[in-house]
């Protein structure tokens, strides 16, 4: 308030003095576009002396604005004022200002009252150097000589033209700089402080989402100092190239990083691969518009840009309320961020692809406010994720610390007997589950794994609980042992178990599921012996119930194992489990069933394997209105997981 009351007091001071005259004792600066009347030349042709000569047949329109919109325009829009009467006498030092700060050509027209004229020119393919007065905006003197004559300015651009036409002086630009560049000051500055702190956190962390977030950052500030004028005065001023491309270059390089990272850090590609898919499709789009701002098709490329900020805003809006109605933590953050964001993004796409009267302290301010704000939310973001995952990290721990203590001797012995380790499958990440009963179960599973591409997953539930259960289990896995050389045929492996298992388990038996894969050959081999059906579902959400024939083990001399092929595809996912998970009941002695878990491998198919995991339980849990602990079963699940 202070520095505002400043720059008018030598204004105020000279009124109540001397009672100067009326342009000096008003306020600076003075905004006369209202003024100023305009014709579009659609042809390009004219030249200054044909517009003077016609200019009783060629029809100036008045704007009745405060500030020219033409939008995206290919043609010559010639402007045509004159300055009030009362300037004469002044002896003050008059400018005009072209409030903009991307045009391509600016040509102002003084002619004297002999008809010379003298020719001023500005804009983009006028360096620094060879401007009359350096400035972010445009800015040149007015003659004396041609002061009460009237004035013709040519302008073009492919740009999205939009400017305002004032009147200042030497003084009122010092102190409208001196306030401006305080406030981008703060808000350049801003942005270099995130930067620095999120570099070093990026540092320690090493998580690509930071990467993206600061290539987002760093650039949307570069973007930001293109579109306000100061990267051309500051960072580029000899660049006529830079001077051109750099809003739509800087800007198009942001938003690709910004797709990256909104696909990165919302785990779309799991969640919704579609959504991924569509936002890569975006990415090469920003990438084609950095071409096109690199070779110099600057019209298609803003055009371009403003059409592609709009549709990518829209489509991440629609996004978070997905995320919202599914309650998922990380779309919070980042929905509060975006939806300030989204506005000014949608509200200035708008202003460039459509005439519309507007001022340029609103274009201006609009995005710094708005950018620093959504900048700011998305490092708490970031934050938030760490911690989140932190939680999470200590609540597994804590979870395993009290599972332990209820596991007791007998539970431990089993669990010591299972693979201490899964195998390392290219392109295949496996999720196990299992919980026995707070006595010894009978459910246990096995992997047999030759190399990186192949990999036998047995599954098995013996029928009982207690010690003999763990001794039956135990046999289950030394007759598994017997059939490395069978790996590849789930027929062979479990009818070779059934000839070691015979004779062996007294009353007890075992049901059994086999599942064996081939990155290499893309193939899918199943077989069960009495268990419960083994679940192909696709990347698209298509389920397929694998239930090949076959008979329990350990009760007959013999028995016939049918094998049922799948072809492999990316995305693919099997789960195996034991009768446990179907067989939950609730407090009506419901059971969960086959079409409860077909609807939730339905709905939630989208889910990484973790998250899965969890939420099935959760279901089951649900389901049971009980906590994991008092139910009856053992219950034992395996996920394989093809990217």
């Amino acid at each position: 308030m202070s520095s505002v009351f400043s720059s008018k007091m030598p204004f105020l001071l000279l009124f109540i003095s001397i009672f100067s005259t009326i342009l000096t004792a008003e306020e600076l600066p003075v905004r006369i576009t209202t003024r100023v009347t305009t014709w579009e030349d659609k042809s390009n042709k004219l030249k200054v002396d044909d517009i003077k000569a016609k200019a009783d047949s060629i029809n100036f329109q008045s704007s009745g604005t405060n500030y020219f919109n033409f939008g995206f325009s290919k043609s010559t829009h010639w402007f045509k004022f004159k300055l009030e009467n009362e300037i004469i006498d002044s002896n003050e030092k008059f400018y005009i200002l072209l409030k903009a700060h991307n045009i391509d050509y600016i040509n102002f027209y003084f002619f004297d009252k002999d008809g010379n004229v003298l020719e001023k020119r500005t804009g983009h393919y006028i360096t620094m150097s060879e401007r009359e007065f350096p400035h972010r905006n445009y800015i040149v003197s007015i003659p004396k000589e041609t002061i009460s004559e009237p004035i013709y300015l040519k302008v073009r651009s492919d740009i999205s033209l939009q400017f305002a036409v004032e009147l200042v002086t030497d003084e009122s630009i010092r102190n409208i700089d001196y306030t401006e560049q305080w406030i981008y000051g703060l808000f350049f500055g801003s942005l270099a402080i995130i930067l620095i702190y999120n570099l070093a956190i990026a540092f320690f962390v090493r998580d690509e989402n930071y990467l993206y977030y600061l290539g987002y950052v760093l650039f949307f500030g570069l973007g930001q100092m293109s579109l306000l004028g100061f990267g051309s005065y500051f960072l580029y001023p000899e660049s006529i190239i830079l001077m051109r491309s750099g809003l739509s270059l800087f800007f198009s390089i942001s938003l690709l990083f910004f797709c990256l990272f909104t696909r990165s850090f919302l785990k779309l590609d799991k969640r919704l691969p579609f959504a991924a898919r569509l936002l890569f499709v975006f990415s090469l789009v920003f990438a084609l518009n950095i071409i096109f701002s690199l070779t110099g098709q600057i019209y298609l490329a803003s055009i371009m840009l403003s059409v592609a900020t709009a549709i990518v805003a829209l489509f991440i809006l629609i996004l978070i309320v997905w995320g919202f109605y599914r309650k998922i933590r990380s779309f919070y953050f980042f929905g509060a961020a975006f939806l300030i964001l989204m506005l000014a993004s949608i509200t200035y796409s708008l202003l460039k692809l459509i005439s519309v009267s507007t001022n340029s302290f609103f274009e201006e301010m609009l995005f710094p406010i708005a950018s620093l704000a959504d900048i700011t939310l998305f490092s708490f973001a970031l934050a938030d994720r760490i911690q989140l995952l932190r939680l999470e990290k200590d609540r597994a721990e804590a979870q395993v610390v009290r599972h332990e203590k209820e596991r007791q001797i007998s539970r431990d012995i089993l669990m010591q007997s299972l693979p201490k380790t899964i195998p390392n499958i290219y392109s295949l990440d496996i999720e196990v589950f299992i919980r026995p009963m707070k006595q010894v179960g009978g459910d246990f599973y096995e992997f047999s794994s030759p190399n990186s591409s192949e990999l036998g997953t047995l599954i098995c539930d013996v029928s009982g609980h207690g010690i003999p259960a763990s001794l039956i289990s135990a046999m289950g896995k030394v007759a598994f042992t017997t059939q490395k050389e069978n790996l590849f045929s789930p027929k062979r492996v479990l009818e070779g178990m059934n000839n070691v298992l015979y004779g062996n388990c007294n009353t007890q038996f075992l049901t059994a599921a086999y599942v064996y894969l081939n990155i290499e050959t893309h193939v899918w081999r199943f077989g069960r012996a009495g268990h419960p059906s083994i679940y192909l579902q696709r990347r698209n959400g298509e389920i397929i119930k694998v239930h090949p024939k076959g008979k329990i083990m350990g009760a007959f001399s013999a028995i016939t194992i049918d094998e049922v092929n799948h072809h492999m595809i990316s995305g693919d996912r099997v789960l195996l489990l034991t009768d446990g998970v179907t067989e939950t009941f609730n407090e009506e002695e419901e059971m969960y069933g086959e079409d409860r878990l077909i609807d939730f491998l339905r709905n939630h198919y989208v889910l990484p394997g973790k998250t899965w995991t969890k939420t099935l339980i959760a279901e089951l849990e649900s389901f049971s209105k009980r906590p994991l602990k008092e139910w009856e079963d053992d219950i034992t699940f395996i996920l394989l997981d093809l990217k």
